[in-house]
């Protein structure tokens, strides 16, 4: 009965842990740069309280030679405000070339979001200064710029694909949880035979 009582007792605490929310993780935005420029590219984001792409509402991008990707930080406040995406590219002649994308959080790769399907011409609201051409069976998407503030606008599903997906460790907790649950489980198949070293003493 006290074993049961007990087990009962740490099975709420093992839910508690698992249910109790915890802030949400910064969203990390990867870009990966096949050809072209690798430097000045920003994303301009329009929230509930201030729906305009303006210089208070930006993230500028860091380029990581090792991996080749161009990465944008959204601060964790931002989780379920951002209402508009507006990718800019660095100006000048040339010709980008990005062929993989994925949002990371948490130290966890969230999701890896189709090239072709981001930049589909359906899934953005506007662009300009800018010629966008996507190549579906390879991954890839080509954008001819120039010098004329090149940039776009995504629509609806590119916005959610790209603003979603904000850890809140539930990953982590359920692996804490989980490492309890089988700690308690060896304790009570008494594998170290403590309740036999307990009956000689007696």
């Amino acid at each position: 009965m006290k074993r049961t009582v007990k087990t009962i007792i740490i099975c709420v605490c093992l839910l508690i842990i698992i249910l109790i929310p915890l802030p949400a993780d910064d969203l990390y935005l990867r870009f990966h740069v096949r050809e072209g420029s690798t430097d000045g590219y920003r994303i301009y984001y329009a929230t509930q309280s201030n729906p305009d792409y303006s210089d208070e509402q930006y993230v500028d991008s860091v380029y990581d030679e090792e991996t080749g990707q161009i990465r944008f930080v959204l601060d964790a406040s931002l989780e379920g405000s951002i209402t508009g995406i507006r990718l800019d590219y660095p100006a000048g002649e040339d010709m980008i070339v990005i062929d993989g994308i994925s949002v990371n959080s948490g130290g966890i790769v969230k999701k890896r979001i189709s090239v072709p399907s981001l930049f589909n011409e359906g899934n953005y609201l506007m662009i300009h200064g800018i010629t966008i051409d996507t190549v579906s069976d390879r991954e890839m998407v080509y954008a001819a710029v120039t010098p004329d503030d090149p940039f776009v606008v995504f629509g609806s599903e590119g916005v959610s694909l790209l603003s979603t997906g904000f850890s809140h460790k539930l990953s982590t907790k359920i692996c804490i949880a989980l490492l309890i649950a089988i700690a308690l489980i060896l304790y009570n198949k008494d594998l170290f035979g403590k309740e036999s070293s307990e009956e000689q003493t007696a």
